[in-house]
C-alpha cells in the first residue's frame, strides 16, 4: 500500500487480467493527491465537516502507530474526486456494523476529470533488473509475488522504505502505467464513433435532425476529437429503411445504400462505411450538411430503432467503438418493436407503476446489448421524443455496454439547441478509454456485495465497460465476511485496463485505505454524508425496481429513523444532523416522490443519470443550491486570485429565506433555475434584462440575454452563472426563467425540501420528529423561553433564515412563504 512501505507496486493487479506473474516492472504516471475543491457544493466543508469526506478521526489513548497511520492515509490515499467511502473509519466486528445505519460502499470514477497542470511524464518502462527476484507479500490478499531484488531499498528509523517519497507507486494513491503486450489480445482499439440517426418525420420538424448535425459538425471542426489520425467515423440513418453511406474519400459526394427489408439485415458495403476522420472530413461534413435537405420533405414518422443498432453492429462489430444512437420516437417496426400503448399514466403514483419502469416482453434490449459488449462496442443514447418513447425497455442497451443516456422531452430545437450541442460535443471530446476493464479488491475479511453502474459483469467480479470516461461513475457495496476476522485497516484497489485515444494500452489503479474501529463515536464522526446519500439512494433504487417504489421509500425511511436515533445518541456528529436533509430531499425528488406528474419515461432517465452520477452531482440533485443574486456581493463580479468567480452565500431550501423583491438561483445538478419575485427592483431588470417591468419580462427572451449586456450588474449575475456550470461539466445546466405567480414555478418550489412540498407535506421539523427527534435537554433556552422566529428548536438543525418582519404583506421584504399566491403550492 502507497506510503507504507510494505511490498512494491506490481505493474499488474495480482490475477487481474490474466498476465503473466514475472513482468518487468513500468514506471506509473503521477496523479497529485490534492482533491478538486467542492467547498462551493451543497453540503460540503473544510475536511472533516459534513457532507465532504472528512479526515479520520482520532480515538483518545491511541498508540503512536495508528495516528501515523491516519497520517500516512490522509498523504497517500487516492482522492477523494477518484475514491469516496461512505465512512472513514469502519466497524471491526458484526456487532459494530449492525450499530452503524449507514451502507458502507465505496463510490469510484477512476477517470475523473482533472482541472489541475498537465500531468508528469507517464510510464517509462524501467532498464532491466536483471534476473533476481524477492518474495514479497500482498496486503491486500496475502499472495506472495516475486520482486526484482535491484528494487530492494533499506528502511528508515520508522521501519519504512527510504525511497518511498521518490518512487510515485509507494506514496501516490492514484498511479497509471503503461501495460506490455501481455495485456493485449489484439492491437490497441483506435477511437470509433458510429452516429446512428433518427430521420423520421418527427425528428425532422422539432429540429433534432438539424440540431444532430451541426453538433457534429462543430465537434469534427474544432479538432478536439482525441485520437488525431486514428479517429474513424461511420454515419447510418433510420426512419422505416436503414440508410448506409459510403464515405470513401475519392467519391465526389457520400454514396447512399438503402436497406429495407428489416427482417434480413445485411450490410450493402464491405468497407468504406467506416472510414478515417482525417482522409474523409470534407465527405462527413458534405454528407451531414446534406441529410437536412435530403429527408426535409419526408412524411414517415415510424422508427426502426433496434434495427438500426444491429446494422451498426454489424457495420463495426470487427473493431468496436461508441455507438452514438440518436431517437426521436418509439421503435415501433423492425427488430425490438416496441408499443405505444404500453404506457398507462393511472398507474404513475401508485405502487403498480414499477410495472412501467421494467422492461417491456423478454428484455430484448438488454439481451442486445449484452452481444455488443464483447465486440468492445458502447451505446450512447440521445433521445428526444415528443411522446411516450418507453425508455424503461430500451435503456438497458446503454447501461449494460457501459454507455449513458441523454433525454431532451418535448423537444425544439429554439429551447433545446445549446444544451443539445454542448452535451453532444462534450461526449466525443472528454477523455475516455477504449476497450477497458476493472477489478476491484477489497482486503481480507471483507467482500463486495454488489456492483452498481452502467456496466457488464464478466464472470464473478470482471467488470466490462467498452468505453470508460471521465464522467463514469461505479459504486460497490461491501460487507464483511462470515466468520472472518477483518484487518485491522481496509484497503481497496481498483485497476483499470484501458486503450487510451493515442493507442497506449494503460493501467490506472486507485488504493484506498481506512483503519477499523471499536469505538462508536469514532465510526459516526467519519461519516462521509455525501457518500452515504449515494449508497442509500443506489439500495433504495434496486429496493424499488425489484418490489416497488413504496418499498424503496420505506427504504429511505428507515435508514432516516435508524440515522436519527443514532444521531439522539451522539448530539454532536454533525454528519447526523445533516444526513437525514439528504434522505428527505430524496423522498421529495423526482426520483422517489410518490406523486402522478412524473411521466414513466422521465422517471426511467432519473433512474439512469443517479446510476452514474458523480457524488457530487448526486448530492445537489437532492439538496439543490440556492442564492440570491439581486444582494449578490461585488466579489462576484471579478475572478479571484484562482482565476473562479466567488459565489453568494448559500441560503436554506425554505422560501423563509425569499423575498418578491428579490432574484435567485437554484441549482440541481441538473438544470438551474432562476426565480424573479413581482416586486423586483427595475433597476435589475433593466441592467440584466433590459426591460423596464416586471409585467413586460419575457422568460424565454430573458434566458437569451443574460449576462451580455455589458452593464456591471449584467456582468456580475452572467458571471455567477457561468461559474456554476464550469462546476458541473456535464449536463449542461440549461437555465430556465420563471416570474412569481407561474405555473412553472412550481418546479422551483418543489426543490425548497426544507418546506412542505408537492413530494411531502411535511417541513424538514416535522420530517425530523415524526423520525424520532430528540432535542437535547441540555440546550440552554432563549431569552423569554422561546425560540426565535424562524429558529428550530434548541439543538434541531437550523431550518433556514426569516425574512425581517414586515406588517403589511404587500411589502417588497415580505417572506415569500407568507404570499397567498404561493399557498396551493407549499401547504
Amino acid at each position: 500500500f502507497p506510503g507504507t512501505g510494505m511490498g512494491a507496486a506490481n505493474n499488474e493487479p495480482p490475477a487481474a487480467f490474466g498476465a503473466a506473474a514475472n513482468v518487468p516492472r513500468q514506471t506509473p504516471g503521477v496523479y497529485g493527491s490534492s482533491p478538486v475543491d467542492n467547498s462551493s457544493m451543497p453540503g460540503s466543508g473544510m475536511p472533516g465537516m459534513p457532507g465532504m469526506p472528512g479526515q479520520q478521526q482520532q480515538q483518545s489513548g491511541q498508540d503512536a502507530y495508528s495516528a501515523q497511520f491516519l497520517k500516512d492515509v490522509e498523504t497517500f490515499n487516492s482522492p477523494a474526486h477518484f475514491v469516496r467511502c461512505s465512512v472513514s473509519r469502519l466497524p471491526n466486528s458484526q456487532s459494530a456494523k449492525q450499530r452503524l445505519s449507514i451502507p458502507l460502499g465505496v463510490i469510484l470514477q477512476p477517470l475523473a476529470y482533472r482541472s489541475m497542470q498537465a500531468m508528469p511524464n507517464l510510464c517509462q518502462p524501467l532498464r532491466d533488473m536483471g534476473s533476481q527476484w524477492t518474495a514479497v507479500d500482498c496486503n491486500l490478499c496475502g499472495f506472495s509475488q516475486l520482486t526484482p531484488d535491484p528494487y530492494y531499498a533499506s528502511l528508515d528509523e520508522s521501519g519504512k522504505r527510504m525511497d518511498r517519497f521518490q518512487r510515485a507507486e509507494l506514496h501516490k494513491g492514484a498511479v497509471e502505467y503503461i501495460a506490455p503486450g501481455e495485456y493485449m489480445v489484439r492491437p490497441p482499439q483506435p477511437p470509433v464513433f458510429m452516429f446512428v440517426i433518427d430521420v423520421s418525420y418527427t425528428s425532422v420538424v422539432t429540429g433534432l435532425l438539424q440540431t444532430v448535425v451541426a453538433s457534429i459538425k462543430e465537434a469534427i471542426q474544432s479538432g478536439k476529437i482525441p485520437g488525431g489520425q486514428r479517429v474513424q467515423v461511420g454515419i447510418i440513418t433510420f426512419d422505416t429503411s436503414l440508410h448506409f453511406y459510403n464515405l470513401n474519400s475519392n467519391l465526389s459526394q457520400p454514396q447512399m445504400l438503402v436497406v429495407s427489408d428489416l427482417e434480413d439485415l445485411f450490410l450493402p458495403l464491405p468497407d468504406d462505411i467506416l472510414v478515417p476522420l482525417a482522409e474523409s472530413e470534407t465527405a462527413i461534413i458534405n454528407l451531414l450538411e446534406s441529410l437536412p435537405a435530403i429527408f426535409g420533405e419526408t412524411k414517415v414518422n415510424e422508427s426502426c430503432l433496434g434495427s438500426a443498432v444491429r446494422g451498426a453492429f454489424m457495420a463495426m462489430k470487427h473493431i468496436g467503438g461508441k455507438m452514438m444512437v440518436f431517437g426521436a420516437c418509439i421503435p415501433s417496426v423492425g427488430e425490438l418493436a416496441l408499443k405505444s400503448t404500453r404506457d398507462n399514466p393511472r398507474l404513475l403514483g401508485t405502487d403498480r407503476e414499477v410495472e412501467l419502469l421494467r422492461p417491456a416482453g423478454n428484455d430484448g434490449y438488454k439481451e442486445l446489448g449484452k452481444e455488443l459488449t464483447p465486440a468492445q462496442i458502447s451505446v450512447e443514447l440521445f433521445l428526444a421524443p415528443q411522446a411516450y418513447m418507453d425508455l424503461a425497455s430500451i435503456c438497458p442497451l446503454a447501461k449494460f455496454t457501459g454507455g449513458d443516456v441523454h433525454y431532451y422531452p418535448q423537444f425544439n430545437i429554439n429551447t433545446c439547441f445549446e444544451k443539445f450541442k454542448s452535451e453532444l460535443v462534450h461526449v466525443l471530446t472528454r477523455y475516455m478509454g477504449w476497450e477497458a476493464v476493472m477489478r476491484i479488491r477489497v482486503s481480507r475479511g471483507w467482500k463486495i456485495t454488489k456492483f452498481d453502474g452502467h456496466l457488464f459483469i464478466r464472470g464473478q467480479d470482471l467488470l466490462v465497460v467498452p468505453n470508460c470516461h471521465q464522467d463514469q461513475t461505479f459504486a460497490i457495496q461491501i460487507d464483511m465476511e462470515e466468520n472472518v476476522t477483518p484487518d485491522p485497516v481496509l484497503y481497496v484497489q481498483s485497476a483499470l485496463l484501458y486503450t487510451n485515444s493515442e493507442g497506449e494500452r494503460r493501467i490506472r489503479v486507485h488504493t484506498w485505505a481506512a483503519m477499523t474501529s471499536t469505538n462508536f463515536n469514532d465510526i459516526i464522526g467519519s461519516i462521509d454524508v455525501q457518500a452515504s446519500a449515494v449508497m442509500m439512494s443506489h439500495q433504495a433504487l434496486d429496493q424499488s425496481l425489484k418490489g416497488n417504489q413504496t418499498e424503496g421509500r420505506n427504504k429511505l425511511s428507515s435508514f432516516c429513523q435508524q440515522v436519527v436515533q443514532a444521531g439522539n445518541m451522539c448530539p454532536q456528529s454533525d454528519a447526523l444532523q445533516f444526513l437525514p436533509l439528504y434522505i428527505m430531499g430524496m423522498l421529495k425528488s423526482a426520483a422517489f416522490r410518490a406523486t402522478n406528474d412524473i411521466p414513466a419515461d422521465l422517471r426511467t432517465y432519473i433512474w439512469m443519470r443517479l446510476e452514474t452520477m458523480s457524488v457530487s452531482q448526486s448530492a445537489a440533485f437532492f439538496n439543490p443550491r440556492l442564492m440570491a443574486l439581486h444582494n449578490a456581493p461585488e466579489e462576484c463580479r471579478q475572478p479571484n486570485d484562482h482565476g473562479q468567480i466567488d459565489l453568494p452565500e448559500m441560503l436554506n431550501l425554505t422560501s423563509e429565506s425569499m423575498t418578491q423583491d428579490g432574484v435567485y438561483l437554484l441549482e440541481d445538478g441538473e438544470t438551474m433555475y432562476m426565480w424573479i419575485g413581482r416586486a423586483v427592483d427595475t433597476n435589475f431588470l433593466s441592467a440584466v434584462f433590459g426591460m423596464g417591468s416586471f409585467e413586460q419580462l419575457d422568460p424565454l427572451a430573458a434566458e437569451a440575454v443574460v449576462g451580455t449586456r455589458g452593464d456591471p450588474l449584467s456582468e456580475k449575475v452572467g458571471n455567477i452563472i457561468r461559474q456554476v456550470r464550469s462546476e458541473r461539466p456535464t449536463p449542461f445546466l440549461q437555465l430556465q426563467i420563471m416570474r412569481q405567480g407561474e405555473p412553472k414555478e412550481a418546479k422551483f418550489f418543489a426543490a425548497l425540501i426544507e418546506d412542505r412540498t408537492v413530494g411531502m407535506q411535511s417541513t424538514y421539523t416535522e420530517f425530523l420528529q415524526r423520525m424520532g427527534y430528540r432535542s437535547p435537554q441540555a440546550a440552554p433556552p432563549q431569552q423569554g423561553g422561546m425560540p426565535q422566529a424562524g429558529m428550530p428548536p434548541p439543538g434541531m438543525p437550523p431550518q433556514g433564515g426569516m425574512a425581517p418582519p414586515m406588517n403589511e404583506d404587500t411589502d417588497p421584504k415580505t417572506s415569500v412563504a407568507e404570499h397567498s399566491s404561493l399557498l396551493p403550492i407549499l401547504c
